[in-house]
């Protein structure tokens, strides 16, 4: 049942709502001339009843030319607007301008009601916000461009050579990879993935591949895999690193031997295709069933071996290159990234590009959620 307000009670039920509001409240004519206006106002500008609006709240000789009155006088609607306002003290607020049609009982527009409501600190807290950001944002990119700075370049020619392909998020992942000679036979391959995002996971990577390249682990053979993860797992556990842990893919490849000793924490496995038989090329998932470093104390990691033929491809990349949002919602499986890559076929346009671009085309994002690394290792 709807309720009404008896006839007799209205003027004072709507002038005491009006009079009470902490919101200054005014009436306005379509000559823009103040008819009424709240005790709110009184308290900031004196009794203005009779004076123009433009005049008084503005400080203005004219009417504005985004004058919210207009627009509703135009087309009868309620409006708002957000404007800024210098009040007679001389400070400065930001208000939200709230302007509906006011009717006479024909139904006739005869001026507004304008509602001004005071959102400063909302606004303050607002461009506070937006500057944090634009801060954040530059520092996320000076830690990209850090990382890709500490990258190493692609190696053209000899009996190993490498591309890759690396593209931070927008909030920057801990991703990082690297590849060196550790004497004149054999060949290290690394890439790690911390998990979390911002500068905080993007340092710690880039403090592993530091530890890797230097060689710096104390007591640690850099080419025995599973004793550079059990080296990695003392020198940087979680809990003295904010709770970060990373993942990671380490090779080395012994050019005499043409073997392939590798272990993984976590990490998704490798991608070996060989081509040495038959044109065969079907992939080969390398990987070790290793706990992610950094999660737990004491722990034993584990290496395997693989015997690396004459027209053979190794890949290794983090997550971010294949768990990626498709368009339908769906995400893109392991399984189909590994056909997409088992299926490519040999011409001008190299395998990274191919995956790079297939990735952009199915994701619903304009950017990458999560870094997008991938390392490519071909041995001749």
């Amino acid at each position: 049942m709807k309720a009404d307000i008896p006839k007799e009670y209205r003027e004072d039920f709507f002038r005491t709502v009006v009079e009470t509001a902490t919101d200054p409240v005014a009436l306005v004519s379509k000559d823009f001339k103040i008819l009424y206006h709240n005790k709110t106002i009184s308290k900031i500008y004196g009794s203005i009843v009779g004076r123009f609006c433009f005049e008084t709240l503005k400080g203005r000789k004219q009417p504005c030319e985004d004058c919210l009155m207009l627009d509703v006088l135009k087309d009868g609607k309620p409006k708002k607007k957000i404007h800024k306002y210098k009040l007679p003290n001389g400070k400065i607020v930001w208000a939200e301008d709230n302007v509906a049609p006011f009717r006479n009982a024909e139904g006739e527009i005869i001026g507004v009601i304008d509602i001004l409501r005071d959102i400063t600190e909302k606004k303050e807290a607002w461009d506070m916000l937006q500057e944090a950001l634009a801060r954040l944002n530059a520092d996320l990119s000076e830690a990209a461009d850090y990382v890709k700075s500490l990258l190493p370049l692609p190696i053209v020619t000899g009996p190993v050579r490498t591309d890759w392909r690396f593209v931070p998020s927008a909030s920057l992942g801990g991703d990082s990879f690297g590849y060196h000679w550790l004497d004149e036979d054999t060949f290290a391959i690394y890439l790690v993935d911390v998990s979390g995002h911002g500068v905080g996971a993007a340092l710690l990577s880039v403090s592993v591949m530091n530890a890797l390249r230097s060689q710096s682990l104390p007591d640690t053979n850099f080419k025995n895999p599973e004793q550079v993860l059990a080296s990695l797992n003392v020198a940087f556990p979680s809990e003295e690193n904010n709770d970060m842990f990373f993942t990671i893919w380490y090779g080395v490849y012994n050019k005499g031997t043409r073997e392939l000793t590798y272990a993984s924490a976590g990490h998704p496995p490798a991608l070996f295709f060989d081509k040495s038989h038959a044109g065969q090329s079907n992939a080969i998932l390398l990987r070790t069933a290793n706990k992610a470093i950094g999660v737990m104390q004491d722990v034993a990691y584990q290496k395997n071996k693989h015997l690396i033929g004459e027209q053979t491809t190794l890949y290794i990349f983090s997550d971010g290159a294949y768990e990626v949002q498709k368009s339908d919602g769906s995400m893109w499986q392991f399984k189909e990234f590994a056909d997409f890559m088992n299926n490519i076929k040999s011409d001008s346009q190299s395998r990274l590009d191919r995956l790079y671009q297939h990735v952009k085309n199915i994701g619903s994002l304009e950017n990458f959620e999560d870094d997008f690394t991938i390392v490519e290792v071909a041995f001749a």
